[in-house]
């Protein structure tokens, strides 16, 4: 087990140029938010983990490598194609009533309304639905209820099929991820990728480094036209953010995986958010490994 505290991702003061009227937040814009790590929590999955970030808590079972027609998501969640022989096969699913925000629910309804003054985000950086999936049976294989269970589903194998060794699973054997967010508080892209990420290493599944995700929302200071940078935003955060910025990779290969950005934001905080979303990634990679130094 492995717990953080919040731990900026430079150390370097931060003379950022908030004012007065810049959104308040309990931390500082370049520090994330608490991480709690478990490994081998499940007795019955290959390999399995639990990730709290803040308040999101992700839970995630891994099956296998075992062959691919045993696989419990042939016929569902996100492979990599190669006509259906995918080594890495994942999903992601929110339990019902669980982490349920009503007035988060309601604001939803302005994401991609282009008269919503904030920035459009979209439904996976929120991360407020909820689906009901008994966590590990047959049923994980249903259809997702929500495009955002879909959408998450595909960007998690894009951000870990690149590190999967292919010749640890084989071209015909399968790897069943599977990825249940309990609590959603913003961020489940990033916490589903770090309980993966424990969870395959906890099933002795091959990789080729510890894939890590880190965000950073763009913010504006009382509509004076100033922007500043915030680090590991959570759900309020992302509400009123004016832009985001996404980025999974491999630290120790410097490769980038999935990078995606929304909202408005000038060149300068696009590039600031970028190097911000990308130390963060380093600094979850030394969490993770600390992690799996610790043992379960």
């Amino acid at each position: 087990m492995s717990q953080h505290h919040p731990q900026p991702i430079d150390d370097a003061d931060d003379d950022d140029d908030r004012d007065g009227d810049a959104p308040p937040t309990t931390r500082g814009p370049k520090t994330l938010r608490r991480l709690h790590l478990r490994r081998s929590v499940l007795s019955q999955s290959t390999g399995s983990s639990l990730v709290e970030w803040g308040h999101t808590k992700v839970l995630c079972s891994v099956r296998g490598p075992r062959p691919f027609h045993c696989s419990g998501l042939s016929h569902g969640g996100s492979g990599g194609g190669n006509g259906g022989k995918a080594a890495l096969l994942c999903q992601v699913r929110y339990l019902s009533q669980i982490g349920l925000r009503p007035e988060s629910l309601a604001r939803r309804s302005f994401v991609g309304d282009a008269s919503h003054a904030g920035a459009k985000l979209p439904k996976d950086v929120l991360s407020t639905s909820q689906d009901a999936a008994p966590h590990v049976s047959s049923s994980n294989s249903s259809v997702a209820a929500f495009p955002d269970e879909t959408h998450l589903s595909r960007l998690l194998h894009d951000a870990l099929s690149p590190a999967v060794m292919s010749d640890g699973p084989g071209g015909n054997r399968a790897v069943d991820v599977y990825v249940h967010v309990l609590q959603s508080d913003g961020g489940a892209f990033g916490a589903a990728v770090a309980a993966a990420t424990l969870a395959l290493a906890d099933a002795g599944v091959g990789m080729r480094d510890l894939p890590c995700v880190g965000c950073a929302a763009v913010m504006s200071a009382g509509g004076n036209g100033r922007e500043w940078v915030l680090a590991d935003p959570n759900e309020d955060e992302l509400l009123r953010a004016e832009g985001v910025v996404t980025v999974a990779m491999m630290p120790n290969w410097r490769e980038v995986m999935v990078w995606d950005q929304c909202g408005r934001m000038s060149v300068e905080a696009s590039r600031e958010a970028m190097e911000v979303a990308r130390d963060g990634c380093v600094t979850v990679a030394k969490f993770l490994r600390n992690c799996l130094l610790e043992g379960p």
